[in-house]
Parts: C-alpha cells; sequence; structure tokens
C-alpha cells in the first residue's frame, strides 16, 4: 500500500476517493484538532495546464461563496510536490443515502432541493455556474443540513476563460441540461435543471432517464418529455416538469420563483396536541418556538370560550315592548293605589329605624 503524501498541518487517514485530477483523503488537522477533507493535486499533475487552473479556480471560487449549504474551505496551500485544499469533511452523501433508502420522503426531497437551490442561487447571483450538480456532490452535516461542494468545474458567468476545448461538454451526462449536453452556451438555470433530475430521483428512487449507453442518456434528457412519477407524487409532477423544462426560460431563474413553486407543495406541519397544522414554509418553521425546533414539548392551546348567544334585534324590541306595555298597564290600574302604598313604605322604613334606635 502505498503511504499517503504529506500535507503541513494534516495527518492524513484515509482514501475517500479521486475528483477530476485530484484524491481526497480524510485527515485530521492537528492544529484544531478536527477532521476535513483534503484534496490533493500530486506534482505529476502540475503539468496539465488545465488540472491545475481547475484546481486553483475551485479554491478561488469557493472562497468567494459563502453560504450556510455550501462548503467551507478551511485553507489551500502548495510544497514542492503537491497543491492541496482543506475542507469541511461530510460523514454522508446525498447518493449513498439513496443507495441505503431508495427514496426520500416528498417533505424531506423538497427541504433538501430547496435548501440546495438557495445555494445555487446565491451562486448564481456572484456570477457562479455549477454544472455538475448530482447526489455526488451533495453532502449533509451531522445536523442534516445539505451543503453543495465540487466546483472543480463551476464556471463564470459572461467569463470569456476556456478551461475545455471548444464544443466539448462538462458534467454527468445522467444530471445534464439539454443546452450542456449540446455544448452550447449555460446560464443559472441549468444548474436548475440538474437540481430536477435530482428532485426526481429522491421522489422516485430512480433518476428520470437510463440507459445502457451515454449517448441513450443524452438523447432522451434532450428529446424526450419528462417520465410519469408513480401515481402516488402525481402532485410534483408539474413542478418536476417546470425544473426540467427541455426550454430553459420555463425554469425558475430565481429563488423566489423557485418557492412560488414548491410551497403550495409542502404538507402541513404536523405537531401532536397543537390545535391546526400550518404549512411547512421553510422560513417559518426556522422562526418557530424554540420548543419546536429542540423537539420539546409542546403546550396544548387553550380551549376558547363558546360565544355567548346575543338576542336578536327583533326579539330584543319586542321584549322592550312588552315590558314597557306592562309597566303601564300596571300604573294604569293602580294608580290610586299608588300614594297610599308609598306612604305605608314610609311608615315602615321609620318604624324600622326607630327600632334600631331604640336597641342601640
Amino acid at each position: 500500500m502505498a503511504a499517503f503524501p504529506e500535507v503541513p498541518g494534516y495527518e492524513l487517514k484515509k482514501f475517500l476517493g479521486s475528483g477530476g485530477a485530484a484524491d481526497v483523503f480524510l485527515a485530521v488537522d492537528r492544529r484544531r484538532s478536527r477532521l476535513a477533507a483534503v484534496k490533493v493535486l500530486a506534482r505529476r499533475r502540475f503539468a496539465e495546464t488545465v488540472a491545475v487552473r481547475r484546481f486553483i479556480k475551485e479554491a478561488q471560487t469557493i472562497s468567494r461563496l459563502h453560504h450556510p449549504n455550501i462548503v467551507r474551505v478551511y485553507e489551500t496551500g502548495r510544497t514542492a510536490e503537491l497543491r492541496f485544499m482543506a475542507m469541511e469533511f461530510f460523514p454522508e452523501s446525498l447518493k449513498r443515502r439513496l443507495q441505503e433508502r431508495g427514496r426520500l420522503a416528498p417533505d424531506e426531497a423538497l427541504t433538501i432541493a430547496s435548501q440546495v437551490a438557495a445555494a445555487l442561487f446565491y451562486a448564481h447571483d456572484r456570477g457562479f455556474i455549477h454544472r455538475d450538480v448530482k447526489p455526488d456532490n451533495i453532502m449533509f452535516r451531522t445536523d442534516g443540513t445539505p451543503v453543495i461542494l465540487d466546483f472543480g468545474i463551476a464556471r463564470v458567468i459572461e467569463s470569456t476563460t476556456q478551461l475545455t476545448r471548444s464544443g466539448m461538454a462538462l458534467g454527468t451526462p445522467r444530471y445534464m441540461s439539454p443546452e450542456q449536453l449540446n455544448a452550447k452556451r449555460v446560464d443559472g438555470r441549468s444548474d436548475v435543471y440538474s437540481l430536477g433530475v435530482v428532485l426526481y430521483e429522491m421522489l422516485s428512487g430512480a433518476p428520470p432517464f437510463k440507459g445502457s449507453q451515454t449517448m441513450a442518456v443524452i438523447m432522451k434528457h434532450v428529446t424526450e418529455p419528462v417520465p410519469p412519477l408513480p401515481a402516488e407524487l402525481a402532485a410534483f409532477q408539474p413542478l418536476v416538469d417546470r425544473l426540467m423544462a427541455k426550454e430553459r426560460a420555463k425554469r425558475p431563474g430565481t429563488e423566489k420563483e423557485w418557492q412560488e413553486l414548491v410551497k403550495p407543495l409542502f404538507k402541513p406541519l404536523k405537531l401532536p396536541k397543537a390545535g391546526k397544522p400550518e404549512f411547512g414554509d421553510l422560513a417559518k418553521i426556522a422562526d418557530r418556538d424554540s420548543t419546536l425546533q429542540s423537539g420539546g414539548p409542546v403546550a396544548k392551546p387553550l380551549a376558547r370560550p363558546k360565544p355567548r348567544r346575543r338576542p336578536r334585534p327583533l326579539r330584543r324590541f319586542v321584549l322592550n315592548l312588552l315590558l314597557v306595555l306592562a309597566v303601564s298597564a300596571w300604573l294604569f290600574f293602580n294608580y290610586e293605589r299608588i300614594p297610599g302604598m308609598l306612604l305605608s313604605l314610609w311608615r315602615a322604613i321609620v318604624a324600622g329605624v326607630s327600632s334600631l334606635a331604640a336597641k342601640l
């Protein structure tokens, strides 16, 4: 077994895989006592100008993007033997999650896709197109936050710099947009198409277009409509169709347009003993009471008192009229007796007061 390369400040522990022209290792950051993923471009690659430029370009791109759903680069450096880039280490990828579980619950899939979309639109607003969105490049932090990484073939919008031969498409054909596969000019909506393919796979458990030959997959992306989702997921078909539209003008081009498409599809947020559910708007859920975020108990809502029944206006008028008539009738028939009654009442009051005074 070949010895791992020497990277200043890092102890390489395990080979994780290769990404383009570089190898990736699990390492321990000796100075900060934390795990890191270290991407190494060996000296034998130094002569490959395109490989070196891509490596440097990836580091420069990520260093300019600060978003909670984009990988963080700790540092970059070089020695006489290699160039390296130390990044966050993630214990799980979306590819692995799909391999283990087959497909994801719709609300989980939408949440992951929405957070990745937020990161992509953030990058687009700053002039970068990822161009290789796929489950392999979506990882999860220990708290479950999805993160997009591997900006090795990212392209600066409107840039005239070419890192490939003219007419050569870059990316993974199974997830590439029709314009990428045709080696045409791309923009941020190409990433949206790729994310639509990923969402389709999260919902159904398989990518929309498959084939034993790469060219067959390419032709399906370019010419065939999006296959129907399983019947129980039919409500999500219009969303996937929009994201994977052959004409990029029909795809959402901003995060606001994305939110308008996905928000109606979030299921009501089910909270035990908490009254009526609320729709799972991500921003509102994040701002809810801390007991919901920590998984603590939810207080049972106070029962609302039943409103008192108010009498109807007509009924109130009739009751008042009857009362007035009754009093008027009594006064009419007892008019002559009223003075005597008042005098008797006065005598009773005086007698009572006199009796009370005698006792004192």
